[in-house]
């Protein structure tokens, strides 16, 4: 089993507890460590996790990319009333850092920083193996600044 989906494993076994109630928005940034790394990839695998925890992935996408190329921010309106929000930057730390925070209508999930990272087993190879379809719609935002 991927990094990534032992993560998801276990933001998903918090969620069905019920304790933090009903996922109302995810906030995610992840720090990469290498200068090439894909912002767009890592965006999507990301957005992807993001989506199954809060069980859509139905929405308006917005993209800002700073000039750069070091960081792009994503803002997804979902159309059953979440928000997702992602910034990616790549060159910013010497390690995988991650912070996200999971935000339920009773309570909040909050997993971050580097040990945590490195814990879970996650790499910048973790975020290179892209979720097309957000990967797609990505591509295509990044373009226009919108979904």
């Amino acid at each position: 089993m991927s990094s990534i989906a032992q993560l998801e494993e276990t933001l998903g076994e918090a969620v069905t507890t019920g304790k933090i109630g009903t996922v109302v928005s995810i906030r995610a940034l992840l720090h990469l460590p290498g200068e090439q790394a894909d912002l767009e990839t890592a965006a999507s695998v990301v957005l992807g996790l993001a989506g199954r925890l809060i069980g859509s992935d139905s929405g308006s996408l917005v993209t800002r990319g700073q000039e750069s190329g070091r960081q792009l921010n994503l803002l997804v309106g979902l159309d059953v009333g979440g928000i997702l929000s992602v910034s990616v930057t790549r060159g910013s730390s010497s390690q995988v850092e991650l912070v996200l925070v999971v935000v339920g209508n009773h309570g909040v999930i909050r997993l971050e920083g580097a040990e945590l990272a490195e814990e879970m087993g996650l790499s910048e190879e973790s975020f290179a193996g892209p979720d097309d379809s957000w990967l797609e719609r990505i591509s295509g935002s990044v373009n226009t600044g919108t979904s």
